[in-house]
């Protein structure tokens, strides 16, 4: 069954790595789960406003197409993303669940988004690549919509 919204809500969502391990120190695995992020975003399953993929964890700012639930769109996520890394990763790679915040306005939203970029310096991971504040990404970003703004 497809759930159906009325209006549309943008999340920021942290899902961990199994146990915590640095599962996205690897390069290859922030790239594919990077990959996977923009494939499902250009399948029009959710928006992207940000991310980072930490190496023991990821942030990723979005909103759902109003046909996808946000569980669904996590689901897309951690299982499309373990699906393409089976091959060169085995075993698992997900934390089960995830914390997901619903973006209450601008203001929330732009901290979250602030919150995000900066994740990688607050770990002292300086000009860090996996971040969508790096060149390669600020492009391909989505813009927020707010009803009422």
């Amino acid at each position: 069954m497809t759930t159906i919204r009325q209006s549309v809500s943008t999340y920021a969502i942290t899902i961990l790595a199994y146990e915590r391990r640095r599962h996205f120190q690897v390069t290859a695995n922030a790239d594919l789960f990077i990959a996977t992020l923009f494939r499902y975003r250009d399948e029009g399953k959710f928006k992207i406003h940000g991310f980072a993929v930490m190496p023991d964890h990821v942030h990723v700012l979005i909103t759902p197409a109003v046909d996808q639930s946000t569980s669904r769109c996590v689901q897309l996520i951690k299982g499309g993303y373990s699906f393409a890394v089976r091959q060169q990763s085995p075993g698992e790679v997900w934390h089960s669940g995830y914390h997901e915040h619903r973006i209450r306005d601008l203001n929330d939203f732009e901290a979250q988004r602030q919150y995000v970029a900066n994740n990688p310096e607050r770990k002292r991971l300086f000009a860090y690549p996996h971040v969508h504040t790096h060149p390669a990404f600020r492009s391909r970003l989505d813009m927020a919509e707010f009803e009422g703004l």
